[in-house]
């Protein structure tokens, strides 16, 4: 059974209703015996990311605008197999298995295994923090300048947007949110040692293969610092488990996750990038009028940029 796809003239494979480019490029990279489709996310004029169930097997297929970021995206999984971090064993990327610029689409195998937002559901965060942690010290061996700079100048200007996204939207946090990016402005750190980051380290990106994490989604990838990758992480932990059942588990899971990495960051270049990506979700929240989750990631931000937001493992 197929799930009914959008029609996207900017994605090449979804430009049709009919979708013959999408069929003539899964046929092209082996997959013309899916039996069936569905759509996980859709950034319209952006990306698609599908699902996709042949007789066999499940895969994902990323659909994009244009060829480029395909190659770009599977340069990324060839230098990470380069490094011995595309071999199916944790810590790893997702098997490649095929692209094709023409309908501008790259395919991916799909785990059979819990992201880690599900095991901090499930009461285990704390092999949710370390299974984070595991992946951010195996991606040090990279080594290799790929993806655009994420420096401090260049986060600021991201923290720019998101304070007028929150000004526009939720007017009563604008002086609160400028007040943080006038913080952040004063206080830039040092660039630090940069290699390849992932950009978009989220929870929900790391999945549990028994033998270490698999860490899916490579299209944000950048070049920064390890803190780019530590911040982000546990921002996002706050914006993707926001329900109050699950901010004890929360908490501990980036506790886990801040101990096993201790030697690896810088604590005040963390604080910097942690604080900035909590600015990043309080703006998507501002933006879909979850007023109350704004107000509380902002908060978090503050705190962290203070260093009085403490989350011990022991605790």
């Amino acid at each position: 059974m197929q799930e009914p796809l959008p029609v996207d003239a900017a994605l090449p494979a979804l430009a049709s209703a009919r979708y013959e480019a999408l069929a003539a490029a899964l046929a092209r990279v082996g997959l013309q015996g899916a039996r069936a489709i569905s759509v996980l996310r859709y950034n319209p004029g952006k990306r698609c990311t599908l699902a996709v169930v042949s007789d066999t097997d499940r895969y994902i297929v990323k659909l994009f605008a244009d060829a480029a970021t395909v190659l770009a995206v599977s340069t990324v999984h060839k230098v990470l197999a380069g490094a011995g971090l595309a071999s199916g064993r944790g810590p790893t990327v997702p098997r490649l298995v095929g692209l094709d610029t023409d309908a501008a689409l790259i395919v991916t195998e799909m785990y059979a295994a819990a992201p880690a937002t599900e095991l901090v559901e499930r009461g285990d965060a704390d092999r949710a923090g370390r299974l984070a942690a595991q992946w951010l010290r195996a991606a040090i061996k990279p080594g290799v300048s790929l993806g655009d700079p994420y420096d401090p100048p260049h986060v600021l200007e991201d923290v720019q947007r998101y304070v007028r996204t929150i000004g526009s939207a939720a007017g009563e946090l604008r002086a609160r949110a400028g007040a943080v990016r006038d913080q952040l402005a004063a206080n830039m750190p040092p660039p630090g040692y940069t290699d390849l980051r992932h950009g978009g380290f989220y929870l929900s990106h790391v999945f549990d293969l028994v033998d270490g994490p698999g860490v899916i989604d490579w299209d944000t990838f950048r070049q920064g610092p390890v803190e780019v990758d530590a911040g982000m992480l546990c921002a996002a932990a706050r914006w993707e488990m926001y329900q109050p059942e699950y901010e004890r588990a929360t908490q501990r899971a980036i506790a886990v996750f801040l101990d096993e990495v201790d030697d690896l960051v810088d604590p005040a270049r963390l604080r910097w990038y942690r604080t900035a990506a909590l600015l990043k979700f309080a703006s998507h929240r501002a933006r879909r009028g979850a007023g109350d989750l704004a107000v509380s990631l902002i908060s978090d931000a503050e705190k962290v940029f203070y260093g009085t937001l403490n989350s011990p493992a022991s605790h």
